[in-house]
């Protein structure tokens, strides 16, 4: 029985960071969904503002992510999570660099953070398959 909790704990963590991660990226998504219907959100257009947003997306997603690609590479080899850290930080450099220069970022920051959270996602359908 309590070989069963810690692995039932880490699978909820796991889903927590789904949740996380999801809800800090919904704005970008409503940003780039409302702009597909031709919509302007006025909280959104300044870059500086999305910035700020892939920032929290970065930091709250990103941070357990990070964590888990650092215990990949000390154990000598580089995972998925090595690889969505490293790609999503790519992308939220270049989403700084866009912002810095006052060209619309959002599309960097929502990469970056959909790439956080297609790498939770699968973190989490793994630890349920192997359950």
């Amino acid at each position: 029985m309590s070989g069963r909790a810690p692995r039932s704990r880490t699978r909820s963590e796991r889903l927590g960071r789904v949740v996380v991660t999801a809800v800090f990226s919904l704005p970008l998504w409503a940003d780039l969904v409302a702009q597909a219907l031709g919509y302007e959100l006025f909280y959104l257009a300044d870059p500086k503002l999305q910035a700020v947003w892939g920032t929290l997306v970065q930091l709250a997603g990103g941070l357990p992510l990070y964590g888990d690609a650092l215990g990949e590479l000390r154990q000598g080899r580089a995972g998925r999570a090595a690889a969505a850290s490293l790609l999503s930080t790519l992308l939220y450099a270049g989403g700084l660099y866009a912002a810095v220069i006052n060209v619309v970022a959002n599309v960097y920051f929502l990469a970056a953070g959909g790439l956080m959270l297609l790498g939770h996602l699968l973190d989490y359908l793994d630890s349920r398959r192997t359950a």
